[in-house]
C-alpha cells in the first residue's frame, strides 16, 4: 500500500499560474489540505475531502496528513507559491515518518515572478525571508549583505516587519536612505503594482501583505525604468 504525500506548490495566486502537474496531483488526492487562499485556486480539481491549513492549527494538521498517508489515503498539502522556498517542505520534513514518500510537484513562486517583473537575475540576488523565526540573525544578515553592495530580494512578514518598517530599520542602522529600492505588491492579481524610489520614499508608504521587496546599492542598474504604477 502506497504511504504519499503529495506536496503541491499553488503559484503566486493566479489561477493562470498553477500548472497541470500541480491539478493532476490534486485530482488523485481523496484527501487535501492547505490555505484557503492556496484551496480556491483548485475548486474545479478536488475531489476528496477539505481541510483548511491556518497558522494555528499547522502541526496538527501535518501530522493528521501524515497519519492519513500511513493509513493509505492519497494526501495533497497545498502549498502557495513553491514548497521548497519559505514554503511548507521544511515543517513537513522535520515531521515526517521515515515509511512515508514526499512527492514534490514544484510551484511557481512570487520571488520568480517579481525578478521577471524587473528584470532580474536570481543567480545575483540574496534571498531573504522574515517569515518564520530568528528575526534578529537575518536582520544582522540582511545589512551585512547591502554593506557588501549586494541586490537582496526580501519577503517581509505582514505583520511584524514591512517594506516600510524594513526601510526604516536599514536607515536607523546606518545604510544610506538614497539607497534605490522596489517594492512589488500583489503578483499576478488584477492589482498588481510595482513601486521603486530609494529606502527614504519606501519607508513612507505603505503596502499590503503580499509585498516582495527588492533593495540594493547597484539596483539602480537592475531595476528598469518605466515601471508601470
Amino acid at each position: 500500500m502506497a504511504k504519499k504525500i503529495y506536496l503541491v506548490g499553488a503559484g503566486p495566486g493566479s489561477p493562470e499560474h498553477v500548472t497541470p502537474a500541480a491539478k493532476k496531483a490534486v485530482r488523485q488526492a481523496t484527501l487535501v489540505i492547505g490555505a484557503q487562499r492556496a484551496l480556491e485556486l483548485f475548486q474545479e480539481d478536488i475531489k476528496g475531502e477539505i481541510w483548511v491549513l491556518t497558522a494555528k492549527n499547522l502541526d496538527e494538521l501535518l501530522h493528521r496528513s501524515l497519519t492519513a498517508a500511513e493509513n493509505g489515503r492519497p494526501v495533497a498539502l497545498v502549498s502557495t507559491g513553491d514548497p521548497t522556498f519559505f514554503g511548507l517542505l521544511r515543517p513537513l520534513l522535520k515531521k515526517s515518518w521515515k515509511d512515508i514518500e514526499i512527492d514534490i510537484v514544484p510551484g511557481i513562486s512570487s520571488i520568480q515572478i517579481c525578478a521577471s517583473r524587473l528584470k532580474i537575475c536570481l543567480d545575483e540576488v540574496e534571498l531573504f525571508s522574515f517569515h518564520g523565526r530568528n528575526p534578529a540573525n537575518k536582520k544582522r544578515r540582511l545589512i551585512e549583505a547591502l554593506r557588501r553592495k549586494k541586490l537582496v530580494m526580501i519577503l517581509p512578514d505582514p505583520k511584524s516587519f514591512q517594506p516600510d518598517q524594513i526601510a526604516k530599520y536599514l536607515i536607523e542602522s546606518g545604510l544610506d536612505h538614497r539607497m534605490p529600492a522596489a517594492v512589488c505588491e500583489n503578483l499576478t492579481f488584477p492589482n498588481e503594482e510595482i513601486r521603486e524610489g530609494d529606502l527614504r520614499s519606501i519607508s513612507t508608504e505603505k503596502f499590503g501583505p503580499m509585498s516582495i521587496m527588492v533593495i540594493g546599492a547597484e539596483a539602480h542598474q537592475k531595476l528598469p525604468s518605466g515601471l508601470p504604477q
